[in-house]
């Protein structure tokens, strides 16, 4: 069933954030972002292989709801192996599979259904391992953990806890070093997808995020270096604003109907069986514990509490069971058809991709307007990675030359690969001297995807379009504005990150008409963007500094407060927020004195 939905729902095409890195890194045996995703890349080549189709996202998406179709397999598996009524673990399986954060990731081409899948094996054979007290399910164990760890980099954190049930309920353990020896080798069996990362990195036109060409350089991509300082550098108020942002996100993922049956369910499986209720707590404890700590983007939070809704779904299956126990199994029958109907009615709306074409569209709309032998620079990894999809993967405007400021992923970087590994500064000042060689040759037309400082003082930007286009300083060039179709910028669109780039449309024609000494009219087009992508942070911010360049301060403080509100942790907007409320009192004060000096002046 799970299959049939997700087939329906799929994505036909490239979508927002990483999904054009994943579908070019497994079409070309790339080395994608850290941590690489090695078995993704690889499980997702086959699938290709075996599905060949002129469409290049298609068959990596297909790849995606395959891994989550056998992850929901995993979980029913696992209950049946407990004790619980196939019905009841019907139940749970379908909590899982429809719930909105899962769909919407198996839908799209991602990595989360492949990572919870390994973790639920990891999970199963533990279990297996300590109640039975078999060498064989330990072995098992340790190889889906490693397998896990290649996966996605939470993983780690289950092992303390696979490590402590074994310890807790297989006492003999303890004592014989070679069985923990074999388990550390088949952890390291599992874990050796990663030999495909150096050995495929740099080889071909797959999408490489960096150059793997050093043990440290291969060791940060492991271990995510990169974003290491987004984790636990938040302060005790934003944990508990993100726990109950996961109270949230439980009660629409499975609908206010469910939750108390999980919640019954916990108690349940602890009278039941307290290995797999110990397994599952541990497994959310952790979850929570690294959830909670780290700061990015709040629409993007969920994903990494994939692993908790996991648990809750054992709980649900575990509720139905024990009402199954004492009503009958007829009535866990009926439990599991509402709980896959009211999910799939709730949620189906939110989750659908099967028509989603917005990020191709960006794209290609922006690839269009481009002049022939344009240079684009990107900064970050959301259109950039669609943009360079639709070059690569799908040959669109091959006269056209992508370059991500960061160095990340395109084909074509500013900086040679020895470069790469010097200091970060030293690698700024050459980034910021190749650009401005870049744009000084005047060579090719040169594009930018944000209006970001310009490395060649005697140039600027002037919006074109769906960019900004670098001319030198008073050359007095005038731009095209973004073409905008209403019935397209008009349909809604559930996901935030797809507003975002519809509301990128309306942003673009407010700094067209800006330019063109409309402030008026470029105020009411970024009051549109906002109230198309109104709860996204980075386009509240940006129309907030808008405001100001239009000389509307007073129109920009509610945007830099609603970016505040959205994420309290970022201090860009605090300040923007602190400097336009203290403008304007102070406006308002001299105002008042000029009304009471003119009354002193002028008295009745």
């Amino acid at each position: 069933m799970a299959a049939l939905v997700y087939g329906l729902t799929l994505c036909p095409t490239v979508y927002v954030e990483g999904s054009g890195e994943l579908i070019g890194s497994v079409r070309l045996l790339g080395t994608p972002h850290p941590t690489g995703y090695p078995l993704f890349c690889l499980l997702g080549r086959l699938v290709c292989a075996a599905l060949p189709t002129a469409n290049p996202a298609w068959p990596v998406s297909t790849a995606t709801a395959m891994t989550h179709v056998a992850a929901v397999a995993a979980v029913a598996w696992l209950l049946l192996d407990r004790g619980v009524s196939p019905w009841a673990a019907a139940a749970g399986a379908l909590a899982l599979a429809f719930s909105r954060t899962f769909w919407s990731q198996a839908v799209i081409a991602e990595v989360y259904g492949l990572s919870l899948l390994t973790a639920v094996l990891a999970l199963w054979a533990t279990a297996a391992a300590a109640t039975r007290r078999e060498p064989r399910s330990l072995l098992l164990a340790a190889y889906a953990w490693g397998l896990g760890a290649a996966a996605h980099l939470t993983q780690v954190l289950l092992l303390p806890v696979l490590a402590a049930t074994l310890a807790w309920r297989w006492p003999a353990l303890r004592r014989q070093p070679r069985a923990w020896v074999l388990a550390a080798i088949a952890a390291a069996a599992g874990y050796s997808t990663v030999l495909y990362l150096p050995l495929r990195n740099g080889v071909g036109s797959g999408f490489h995020w960096s150059h793997l060409d050093t043990v440290g350089s291969l060791w940060d991509h492991l271990t995510g270096a990169l974003y290491r300082s987004s984790f636990f550098a938040l302060p005790v108020t934003a944990m508990v604003s993100n726990g109950w942002r996961w109270l949230h996100q439980v009660l629409t993922d499975f609908t206010p109907v469910l939750v108390p049956l999980a919640v019954w369910g916990a108690w349940c499986c602890w009278r039941r069986d307290r290995v797999l209720a110990f397994l599952a707590s541990a497994s959310l404890g952790v979850n929570l514990a690294a959830a909670l700590n780290y700061h990015r983007d709040p629409n993007g939070l969920g994903v990494f509490f994939l692993t908790g809704f996991a648990v809750v779904a054992v709980f649900v299956a575990y509720g139905a069971d024990d009402v199954g126990r004492r009503v009958g199994h007829g009535a866990v029958a009926g439990i599991a058809v509402v709980a896959a109907g009211a999910l799939l009615a709730t949620n189906w709306g939110q989750v659908n991709r099967s028509d989603e074409w917005t990020a191709h569209r960006l794209g290609a709309d922006l690839l269009a307007s481009l002049p022939p032998n344009a240079v684009v620079v990107a900064e970050g990894d959301d259109l950039s990675f669609v943009l360079d999809y639709l070059l690569r993967l799908e040959a669109m405007r091959p006269d056209v030359r992508l370059y991500n400021r960061m160095g990340r992923g395109t084909d074509n970087d500013l900086l040679t690969p020895a470069q790469r590994r010097l200091p970060m500064e030293r690698q700024q000042d050459l980034e910021a001297a190749a650009e401005a060689e870049l744009i000084r040759r005047h060579d090719r037309p040169v594009y930018y995807l944000a209006a970001r400082g310009l490395p060649a003082a005697d140039h600027q930007l002037v919006p074109d379009g769906l960019a900004y286009r670098v001319v030198r300083q008073g050359e007095g060039w005038v731009g095209r504005a973004p073409v905008l179709d209403q019935g397209f910028l008009s349909a809604p669109a559930a996901d935030p990150w797809v507003r975002k780039l519809k509301a990128h449309y309306w942003y673009m024609q407010g700094e067209h008409q800006l330019a063109s000494n409309a402030p008026e009219a470029a105020a009411r087009s970024y009051t549109q963007a906002a109230a198309t992508a109104a709860d996204s942070r980075s386009m509240r911010f940006n129309v907030a500094l808008a405001m100001v360049r239009c000389g509307q301060p007073a129109a920009a403080l509610p945007h830099a407060l609603a970016a505040c509100e959205l994420d309290p942790w970022q201090a860009g907007p605090h300040r923007l927020a602190a400097r336009l409320a203290s403008d304007l009192g102070q406006r308002s004060l001299a105002a008042e004195q000029r009304r009471l000096a003119e009354a002193l002046a002028d008295p009745p």
